[in-house]
């Protein structure tokens, strides 16, 4: 039922229409409006202990209490950071580096920080379910069939730490089918009340804010984000948010209900109305233990390692097929948008666009402009501008916020991947070993290649790992090295670097002050390049297998007589 606002937020409209106008879409908010929360008591204390799991990796010992204390201050810092940024007209979000270096982790030692904080989008996912059981409040299912069934175009829009999260929920209770397009925060940089987040919401599904309904749950960010959107009716649906706004709003909701549940009525009434309306153009020091982070006691330098991914973990076999299936993850996300295309067209626009992909690295890598020369795509534009280019504008727009979930099908579709022989043992090896193992790779997916590393069951065992989509610059840039670097107490001098291709491994390395550059023969380089760049001084030496960088490790970790 309809209802008036507790005096702590303002009232509803009193003469707000008796029958709001058919939307042509209906974007909705995560939590609060599709989902409820129940807190849970142990976030803090799981969450510790999965960044215990992940920091034995990087030879940090970290004190449990003292790590669960830090989470919890950081999570009050980040709500307090929200409400203020709330205030802003166009607020952008935070990375998820920034929110677990700056907040969640403020009180770790310089090196975790940088270390764990590569690792930053995984951590805040699995945060994402740590802290909270997410409930299907009331009405949804019915309000998401009525929807459907009527042509209304369905969207999420939400501010969030982990759209990926958010995605996995939605999926688990099935209702991810439902929506042609999820916009949350973390992944378009912004963050309600910041009204793009809903215009990107309603181009990629083909309509104009006008013509849309938006329904939140809170003031500050979702109505104030609806009327600076110029959406066409805002909804409130209370959550425990709502009558606790952090400051004064002056914004107020055409409609205050309890539940969604009261919402499909409102949604019958506009639809049997009859008329679509016109139709849019469309367009306290975290504890460390006596030995803090160093692995080793006083002694001599302790040898660190990062290797490259592909061609050193990894050999690949071509996916001939990968274009086609990635297209037809297109022709499904245009079908739920509205805009329909062929899996000819969708596949032709993979394979002009990974092309055009190609194309762009070259040209970037020959700029005079090192500060651009090596920058990594952005997903938005390697799939809404590149592959997108001759498709339709919506399932452009579309395709600009499915970016990196397009980057993630894509790598996991382009190839069949196997360890390299030697790859796992050297970084078991090294585990056993007290040597901090790295990675230091180029990729449209970082989450990718965690998900292979995991799956050779070295994932644990992987210490800082930098990822050119990650970072948003490509090797040979020094931007990527530094940023694994910036997570190793070690020394750049006592690091060793195992690559395999001369330009991105042996001179991006060499660049980045790296100690002892490898190169490994049969990877992307031949054999005859690799033996001119050792000639060359581009690398110490050329090694034949993953195994033989255990006896180099090995000799600097013999006690000198």
């Amino acid at each position: 039922m309809s209802t008036a606002l507790s005096t702590t937020a303002p009232a509803a409209d009193e003469h707000r229409p008796a029958v709001l106008p058919r939307p042509r879409a209906l974007l909705l908010d995560f939590g609060g409006v599709v989902f409820s929360t129940t807190p849970r008591v142990s976030w803090a204390r799981d969450l510790a202990a999965e960044l215990e799991d992940r920091s034995r990796a990087l030879g940090i010992r970290l004190d449990t209490e003292q790590l669960e204390e830090s989470l919890r201050a950081g999570r009050t810092a980040l709500s307090l950071w929200k409400n203020a940024a709330s205030r802003r007209h166009e607020p952008r979000e935070l990375t998820p580096r920034e929110i677990v270096a700056d907040f969640l982790l403020a009180d770790l030692p310089a090196a975790a920080r940088a270390a764990l904080a590569l690792d930053a989008s995984a951590i805040l996912a699995s945060m994402a379910v740590l802290v909270s059981d997410h409930h299907v409040r009331p009405g949804i299912p019915e309000l998401l069939s009525v929807a459907r069934e009527n042509d209304v175009r369905l969207g999420i829009v939400s501010n969030a730490h982990s759209g990926r999260a958010h995605r996995e929920i939605l999926e688990q209770h099935g209702l991810a089918r439902y929506f042609g397009v999820q916009v949350y925060s973390d992944e378009v940089g912004i963050r309600k009340p910041h009204p793009g987040m809903i215009h990107r919401a309603a181009e990629a599904l083909g309509t104009l804010p006008e013509h849309a309904w938006y329904v939140g749950d809170t003031f500050d960010r979702d109505v104030a984000a609806g009327r600076r959107a110029g959406v066409g009716t805002v909804v409130i649906t209370r959550d425990r948010r709502t009558d606790h706004p952090p400051f004064a709003v002056t914004d107020i909701p055409d409609l205050i209900l309890e539940t969604p549940q009261d919402l499909v009525a409102h949604l019958h009434t506009a639809l049997a109305r009859g008329d679509r309306g016109s139709e849019p153009a469309a367009t306290a020091r975290l504890g460390v233990t006596d030995r803090g982070l160093h692995p080793t006691a006083a002694g001599p330098a302790h040898p660190a390692l990062l290797l490259d991914h592909g061609g050193v973990i990894t050999l690949s076999t071509p996916n001939p097929q990968r274009n086609r299936q990635v297209g037809e993850l297109i022709v499904d996300l245009a079908e739920r948008i509205g805009t329909p295309v062929t899996i000819e067209q969708a596949q032709q626009a993979v394979d002009e666009g990974w092309e055009r992909h190609r194309a762009r690295k070259r040209e970037r890598d020959a700029q005079a402009d090192a500060g651009h020369r090596h920058a990594e795509v952005d997903p938005a534009e390697l799939w809404g501008d590149l592959v997108g280019r001759d498709l339709p504008e919506t399932l452009r727009a579309a395709l600009r916020i499915e970016g990196p979930q397009l980057s993630l099908a894509l790598h996991r579709a382009k190839s069949l991947p196997a360890p390299r022989p030697g790859a796992v043992e050297l970084i078991r090896w090294c585990a056993e070993h007290g040597v901090v193992v790295g990675i230091v790779s180029n990729t449209i997916s970082g989450r990718g290649v965690r998900e292979i590393l995991e799956r050779y069951g070295v994932g644990h065992l992987i210490g800082p790992a930098a990822y050119s989509d990650e970072i948003g610059v490509r090797k040979p840039g020094t931007a990527v090295f530094e940023a694994a670097l910036a997570g190793l107490e070690t020394d750049p001098g006592d690091v060793v670097y195992v690559g395999d291709k001369v330009l991105n491994d042996g001179r991006g390395g060499r660049e980045a002050g790296i100690g002892t550059v490898c190169l490994l023969r049969g990877g992307k380089d031949p054999d005859e390049t690799l033996d001119s760049a050792l000639a060359a001084g581009h690398a110490d030496h050329v090694l034949d297998s993953p195994l033989d960088v255990i006896d180099l490790l090995a000799s600097r970790l013999a006690p000198t007589s």
